[in-house]
């Protein structure tokens, strides 16, 4: 690996700047607006609305045959939009411990876009590619949030596992938040054999994380599968109602390695957030921590 603060990997300081100016001026414009209510389409049994809550926009997927919901789908601070809102955002930051400088990296679903906005703007030199299966969703992540595809920054109106099954590509970053109402995950993206094709899209050394309600039938299931097709699993449990997993086949990193690479992390990107929290919620899943005694270094596993 190149090392952090050669010049291939250095940001672009410049596009930064524009992008920062960018993202504040689409903030501002809804800031000062008199609505509250700003988007509402039909998406099959759902409506994608998009409110302004004081100092925050928020963006909603309520099921219609349901008469309230508490379960926000994404949100972007008017004062600071590159500041991430949601906890489990913050917590999916974490995956550039084990990979600080991907080349490409995947994200499904968009949301208001804020986490892929986020990284795209701090990993200039990343290529990202996003996959979302609601239209309405895409439509309101460019109109309300500054999500802006670019060069670097393609999206996708897909369904993830049929976008999947379809694409050659490999990743060095699969960060997955799937989700309609409810904090429940589409039954079909959380199988084993879906998470099986997610492990066969990721490059040797990198990471799949993944969001999920804790509440998902689902869940042990996940655990369990992400435990088989992986030689090292951590989870962090957020502060609403998911817990993010991250896995890898690189070995685990001792806490005194996790605190120094968020620290390099926080150094190297003006994140607005503290990542230390974070690192303290990490509990290390597989392999138990009495297997570690011989070796901690963090070097990559060679997959079988």
């Amino acid at each position: 690996m190149d090392e952090p603060d050669s010049d291939h990997h250095k940001p672009d300081r410049s596009w930064q700047q524009a992008n920062e100016a960018r993202l504040r001026g689409v903030a501002q414009r809804w800031a000062t607006s008199r609505e509250t209510t700003l988007f509402s389409e039909e998406w099959g049994r759902y409506y994608v609305a998009v409110t302004r809550e004081g100092r925050r926009l928020v963006l909603w997927m309520l099921d219609a045959a349901v008469a309230n919901t508490d379960w926000i789908q994404s949100a972007m601070d008017l004062r600071e939009p590159l500041r991430l809102q949601s906890s489990y955002t913050q917590a999916m930051v974490l995956s550039l411990l084990w990979q600080p400088l991907p080349k490409t990296v995947f994200l499904s679903g968009l949301g208001g876009g804020c986490l892929a906005t986020t990284l795209h703007h701090h990993l200039t030199r990343a290529r990202f590619v996003c996959v979302e299966v609601a239209a309405p969703v895409v439509t309101a992540a460019s109109r309300y949030f500054g999500f802006q595809p670019d060069e670097r920054l393609s999206v996708k109106i897909s369904d993830i596992r049929d976008f999947l099954e379809q694409d050659a590509d490999d990743y060095d970053l699969m960060l997955l938040d799937v989700f309609c109402d409810h904090g429940v995950s589409p039954e079909h993206a959380t199988t084993p054999d879906f998470l099986t094709l997610c492990r066969s899209r990721i490059r040797d050394g990198g990471l799949l994380a993944m969001n999920l309600g804790n509440r998902d039938p689902a869940f042990a299931g996940v655990v369990k599968t992400l435990c088989h097709l992986f030689p090292t699993v951590y989870s962090c449990r957020g502060r609403g109602s998911t817990t993010v997993f991250f896995a890898t086949g690189q070995r685990p990193l001792s806490p005194r390695q996790l605190e120094e690479a968020s620290t390099e992390l926080e150094q190297r990107h003006d994140l607005l957030f503290p990542l230390s929290p974070w690192v303290a919620r990490l509990e290390q899943l597989q392999p138990p921590s009495s297997d570690q005694e011989g070796d901690r270094e963090g070097a990559p596993y060679q997959d079988s």
